[in-house]
């Protein structure tokens, strides 16, 4: 999980995280530029600049946009990952997937297409002449 990676300080999150507990809920659109744990459910578009956890209570139906994504709970809906995208055992997603690379635990549901990775331009040109 994402907090095993900062140092916690007394209130249970490091400086610029914010969390939506498990009694959260939100409908509409999730904005996010630093760290951001959703615990709760979310019905809407949620794009983060900066790292994004969905937990294994957690679910989303909506797109997600994130730079760094960690995912363990559902999201009904495309996601959209800049950097990486760590899929763990109990995630389930209903939707298209595209990251820069994904680490995929086994036990992990994806029900879509995934692209993973970038196209250089010397891989598009030499897929163009096939």
């Amino acid at each position: 999980m994402i907090k095993d990676f900062f140092d916690i300080g007394g209130d249970g999150l490091p400086p610029g995280h914010s969390k939506f507990d498990a009694t959260a809920r939100l409908e509409g659109k999730l904005f996010g530029s630093e760290t951001i744990i959703i615990d709760g459910q979310v019905k809407g578009e949620v794009m983060v600049s900066g790292n994004l956890e969905i937990t294994q209570n957690a679910e989303v139906n909506g797109s997600v946009k994130a730079d760094k994504l960690f995912l363990y709970g559902k999201v009904e809906g495309s996601i959209d990952v800049a950097g990486s995208l760590s899929v763990g055992k109990t995630a389930v997603i209903q939707g298209d997937v595209k990251a820069g690379e994904a680490d995929i635990k086994a036990g992990a549901i994806i029900n879509g297409q995934c692209s993973i990775g970038k196209i250089s331009d010397n891989q598009e040109m030499a897929a163009g002449s096939l």
